[in-house]
């Protein structure tokens, strides 16, 4: 798909020939606290591991309900997106076509959202919340635990994610490919806090937290997935 509705030598955060302009101030400070963190993890790796436990504890203790009311939320608004007007709207030009055929989408789709972890967590997560289950859920090893087990392996695996893979890769799509706009998740808030403000200081902390946050996730993966073959 090319970049519709706006010419790209007229987008805001470009050099003079169209090509993106480094945003020195977003690339800066998302380097230096990610590098401070794998320094944190170098030089303490059990203070780190000590914090993010008791982080990870009080946030589920205290905020578990709002990640599962929050996910919902995301899977009733992808329901309205697709079965609402707003589902007709192609994500590029009127003319356009799709870069890929339907089953190529969905085969790309399943591969991204599930591949590596179908295999080995299919069976490891189950078993894993039933030993361990989430805080503040079930004790270990009983009739309580093996329920929250099995709901928490399907909250992960389903209509959630999904949901909220759709919603995100929406907003930055349509952003994008139908609006023009730069390859930004700052960008798909313009209609929300405005091109000003998505512009400066605001749309530069929320470019931060989404490479922040893009950065750990991906290395989450790949290091499960060293996991999974190495053992």
């Amino acid at each position: 798909m090319t970049q519709a509705q706006t010419p790209p030598d007229d987008r805001p955060g470009t050099t003079g020939d169209g090509r993106p302009r480094t945003d020195w101030i977003v690339f800066g400070v998302g380097a230096a606290l990610a590098l401070l963190f794998v320094l944190w993890g170098l030089l303490s790796a059990d203070t780190l591991g000590a914090t993010a436990e008791a982080m990870l504890g009080g946030l589920m203790r205290g905020g578990g309900w709002g990640f599962i009311l929050a996910a919902t939320a995301f899977v009733a608004f992808a329901l309205f997106l697709a079965f609402s007007r707003f589902g007709r709207i192609k994500l590029g030009a009127d003319d356009e076509e799709p870069e890929f055929r339907t089953v190529s989408w969905i085969a790309m789709m399943f591969s991204a959202g599930m591949g590596i972890g179908l295999m080995f967590f299919g069976v490891n997560e189950p078993l894993t919340f039933f030993r361990s289950p989430p805080p503040g859920s079930a004790e270990p090893g009983t009739v309580d635990a093996l329920q929250t087990s099995m709901a928490t392996s399907l909250f992960h695996w389903t209509l959630h994610p999904w949901a909220i893979y759709a919603v995100v890769g929406l907003a930055i799509a349509y952003s994008t490919f139908r609006r023009g706009r730069r390859q930004l998740i700052s960008q798909a808030f313009v209609p929300l806090i405005g091109r000003k403000a998505a512009e400066g200081s605001i749309g530069r902390a929320i470019d931060i937290l989404a490479i922040f946050a893009t950065l750990f996730g991906s290395a989450a993966s790949l290091g499960l997935g060293a996991f999974q073959i190495g053992g």
